[in-house]
């Protein structure tokens, strides 16, 4: 792997690590980073970066996904895949509250019906993050945590006939 690649790949990494919670993974997938940075060859930071991937994929709310990479920059991304974790888990444990499994329905447009809880938690956790995006390309989040008590939310002008 070529060395702008991995450095590439290695800050997003960073980037969720810092945001997310990987316990004693963390320390461990930190260590094969450092390792791969002192790496001489494409071939070592390769194989050191088949390590780094191995390591992700036993981590619940991984950062390598599949698929094309986010345009989003590593710092929003981890945050949104934070945050997105933390919705999934409030949204299952409001499932499990009393009845709300059999309270809570799909849109019409989406076949009805109940929710399991693992669509329910799904659900809610993209919603949140679409929102998010949606906020950010529009400049009203800046795409840190600490930024979601700051929003500038446009406020619409009403004209008052005197």
């Amino acid at each position: 792997m070529e060395i702008e690649k991995w450095n590439d790949k290695v800050a997003m990494i960073i980037a969720w690590l810092k945001e997310n919670d990987a316990g004693a993974m963390g320390q461990v997938i930190q260590v094969n980073i450092e390792a791969g940075n002192e790496a001489q060859t494409d071939e070592d930071r390769n194989r050191f970066w088949e390590a780094v991937r191995a390591l992700c994929k036993t981590l619940p709310n991984s950062p390598i996904k599949k698929g094309r990479g986010s345009t989003l920059p590593n710092e929003v991304q981890a945050v949104l895949d934070s945050i997105s974790d933390e919705v999934a888990q409030a949204a299952s444990d409001f499932f499990a509250i009393g009845d709300m499994n059999m309270l809570l329905l799909k849109h019409g447009k989406s076949g009805g019906g109940l929710f399991t809880a693992d669509e329910y938690s799904a659900y809610m956790s993209q919603t949140v993050v679409n929102s998010l995006k949606k906020r950010y390309k529009e400049q009203i989040w800046d795409g840190s945590r600490q930024g979601l008590l700051t929003q500038a939310f446009p406020v619409e002008e009403v004209d008052e006939e005197e």
